[in-house]
């Protein structure tokens, strides 16, 4: 598309307006010949540092007019567009040159501090189940129609969202399931996208280094449905802030367990075959199986079923698509023998990841865990805490440190431990060793490892572990297989 097209606010001089931009940057690492660069400032990246050796690649760059000295001395060969909003004028290019039409696809927007991954990936397996062409953007890879790529973020930037889009369009996909972070509502890159149903699982401690406070974090999650107010949002009535916000919109579908809610689960059984109840909606009740284990993925599963309802699909062929839904990767999934993998990195999420086996039969758990650096440091003791009441024994060990100190992040959790139920093991290859070599300890006299069982948490689906600045090759479920090919060669 002609320079001018995009800009025709701006007074471009005639070389400048035939100028054909065939596509928009805003990171350097992934620039192609021909396109529009906008620098953007960002906080752990100096953007200036790599400008000049973009010029050979970019057509032209866009900066804002309170940046013109700086960017004036380091790009000289290719032509400038100074802006009074940089990443508004991003999004605006973005909408133009990244169109879709809005009519063309049904968003159904998932958000909460747990569940979103869960619930998102039910509701894009069942409308598959039934011959729906969907696609799905979340944590742990972007389907995209046929085609699948790896995540990046939760919710994929402004930019990249909108050429996502364009590429879903292309593959006819006619509903869209979108977990959707806080951060993206903060940061306001899901601008402009008109969701059909919006999704509510629950809201407890994560993100305050960025959202400071728990009211701000709730404030951030509620702008998905304020902003489609008219529209049935799907809401979790168990819990505190669903329930706050349910009194604040006008057409609310709810679930839950424990209060009265449109889909409600009664008869609860959990096993360690997976779980059971008896789905209570419109009057009628109908018997739900799941391999899913715990209390907490009845209600990721209540939530999908009644965001699908809600879309006009029948309970019962919703109802015997869930029975063979599996486990996402690194969600409460089974490895081998009595081994766990988790994505649980929040304190309610611990508890609720050792309290799913504990209610599934394990009555001896070993649970294995760190923190994130560079994140929310008050959670590290509240989680340490958890593990020390609920588990039996655990492994404290390196999760991604980034540029801090593991064995700092270490002694964080350890600070929440009031009993002596724990060993701290730095190095996460080696407590997964060591972890496998407690839980199979008694081997020899008992083999029946049915009542106990390993929790390993924090990473879930993760392909690195980040350490300092590079992403190293690490993923939990990929070292417990080896090592338990191991020890039984």
């Amino acid at each position: 598309m002609y320079l001018e097209y995009l800009f025709p606010s701006q007074r471009l001089n005639n070389s400048l307006k035939g100028i054909n931009i065939k596509d928009v940057y805003q990171d350097s690492r992934l620039v192609k010949k021909g396109c529009l660069f906008f620098i953007i400032e960002r906080e752990s990246f100096d953007i200036y540092s790599c400008l000049r050796n973009l010029e050979a690649k970019v057509s032209v760059f866009v900066a804002a007019r309170q940046a013109k000295k700086k960017v004036n001395c380091l790009i000289n060969k290719k032509p400038v567009i100074f802006v009074k909003d940089v990443e508004k004028e991003l999004r605006r290019v973005s909408d133009i040159l990244y169109r879709h039409s809005r009519n063309t696809f049904k968003f159904i927007g998932v958000t909460g501090t747990n569940g979103k991954t869960t619930v998102a990936f039910i509701i894009y397996e069942v409308l598959k189940s039934m011959d729906k062409d969907v696609s799905l953007l979340g944590t742990v890879k972007h389907c995209l129609g046929s085609k699948e790529q790896r995540a990046v973020n939760t919710t994929p930037g402004f930019l990249d969202l909108r050429k996502m889009l364009v590429r879903v369009q292309e593959e006819g996909s006619e509903f869209v399931v979108m977990e959707v972070s806080s951060h993206a509502l903060s940061q306001r890159r899901i601008e402009g996208i008109d969701f059909e149903k919006c999704v509510f699982t629950n809201l407890s401690r994560e993100h305050l280094d960025y959202h400071k406070t728990m009211r701000d974090y709730f404030l951030a999650k509620q702008r998905l449905f304020f902003g489609h107010k008219n529209k049935a949002a799907i809401v979790n009535a168990d819990d505190y802030y669903g329930r706050k916000l349910i009194s604040r919109l006008p057409a609310v579908i709810t679930y839950g367990v424990n209060r009265e809610s449109e889909y409600r689960a009664k008869n609860l059984k959990l096993g360690p075959w997976g779980s059971s109840f008896s789905l209570v909606a419109g009057g009628k009740v109908y018997p739900v199986t799941t391999c899913l284990y715990g209390k907490h993925n009845i209600y990721n599963i209540l939530a999908a079923v009644a965001a699908l309802a809600s879309l006009g699909f029948p309970l019962p062929g919703i109802i015997s698509a869930v029975a063979s839904f599996k486990p996402v990767d690194g969600r409460l999934q089974k490895i081998c023998d009595n081994i766990f993998i988790d994505y649980a990195h929040t304190p309610d999420a611990i508890k609720k990841a050792i309290l799913a086996l504990k209610q599934s039969g394990y009555n001896e758990i070993i649970c294995l865990f760190g923190c994130g650096g560079g994140r929310d440091k008050g959670k590290r003791r509240a989680m340490g805490a958890e593990a020390c009441a609920l588990a039996d024994f655990s492994f404290i060990t390196s999760d991604n440190p980034r540029n801090e100190n593991p064995e700092d992040i270490c002694r964080q959790i350890v600070a929440g431990f009031s009993k002596n139920n724990y060993i701290l093991i730095i190095d996460r290859k080696k407590a997964i060793e060591e972890a496998i070599s407690r839980l199979r300890k008694n081997d020899k006299k008992d083999k029946n490892l049915s009542g106990r069982c390993l929790l390993i948490c924090g990473k879930g689906h993760e392909e690195f572990q980040i350490i300092g600045e590079r992403k190293i090759p690490f993923k939990d479920s990929r070292v417990v297989k080896s090592l338990v090919k191991e020890s039984v060669t």
